[in-house]
């Protein structure tokens, strides 16, 4: 009877510290939106050659969101300053463990460029909510679920979800439902907007389910480039940000190479006609 006393003492004490993490993350991600910046303007030109400007994301001073340095890679800033045409995007989150910062730099690029109108929706995906700890290993193709629809509007709404999906998973294993993820998005929102994806160089979980996709998926990843995104940014006629590099398919629906770190990963998928 003691030992099972003890066990279960050690389980609800587990649970506490898990469940603190989300509201840890939220706090961060809070301090980090209402960090001081630079006065720094950043010009840049869209695809027609007009003239943009962006208050630059940067902060004066160093911030941590997960344990992770939020100035170490910039890559969403950087894409966002590239793009002035993003307007309006409906943006998908990988929400496992090693992305919380960069939800930090989007949260902060849109308060800092609110006229921008960058965000028209933003979806959360965590691949399952940790079935892998429940026990479940089966994680189905298509309904694997841990999909979040966070208010982007109203911070406190804004990080109250992004505290639910932290404590309720952070993947568990390698593959993500990045499709599921956007095909959510596109059922959520009537708008006709394109995608915007925020993921790591993991393999997709539910490339198959790629041709549901009816609008461009422009994907911003945030460490390498792995085939299957290559596959859906070329699919959907998207394009690809990393870190260092950008290639658009917008335009492209014959065999198409991309050269990466001295890899070379060549892909022959249909394009949807937009």
């Amino acid at each position: 009877m003691k030992n099972l006393l003890r066990i279960t003492i050690v389980v609800l004490a587990f649970s506490g510290i898990a469940n603190a993490q989300g509201a840890v993350i939220a706090e961060e991600i809070r301090s980090y939106m209402n960090a001081e910046s630079s006065d720094e303007v950043i010009e840049v030109k869209d695809k027609a050659g007009k003239t943009h400007y962006v208050r630059s994301a940067a902060t004066t001073s160093t911030h941590h969101i997960g344990g992770q340095n939020t100035s170490t890679n910039t890559v969403v800033f950087d894409a966002f300053n590239a793009h002035p045409e993003w307007q309006n995007m409906n943006v998908v989150v990988d929400w496992t463990g090693s992305m919380y910062s960069y939800v930090g730099q989007v949260v902060r690029w849109h308060h800092l460029n609110k006229d921008k109108q960058l965000i028209n929706s933003m979806v959360l995906f965590n691949d399952g909510d940790d079935k892998l700890r429940q026990g479940n290993k089966h994680k189905p193709v298509g309904s694997t679920g841990g999909i979040y629809f966070p208010d982007h509007l109203e911070i406190d709404s804004f990080l109250k979800t992004v505290a639910l999906a932290v404590d309720n998973g952070g993947g568990g294993d390698g593959p993500e439902n990045d499709v599921e993820a956007i095909i959510a998005a596109q059922a959520h929102d009537q708008t006709g907007s394109d995608f915007v994806l925020i993921a790591d160089g993991t393999s997709i979980r539910d490339i198959a389910l790629v041709n549901q996709i009816k609008r461009p998926v422009h994907v911003i990843l945030c460490d390498h480039v792995t085939p299957d995104y290559i596959t859906l940014a070329r699919a959907t006629g998207g394009s690809i940000t990393w870190p260092g590099g950008y290639t658009d398919y917008s335009n492209q629906c014959a065999t198409h190479q991309v050269t990466h770190c001295n890899h070379h990963h060549t892909h022959d998928v249909a394009c949807h006609v937009h």
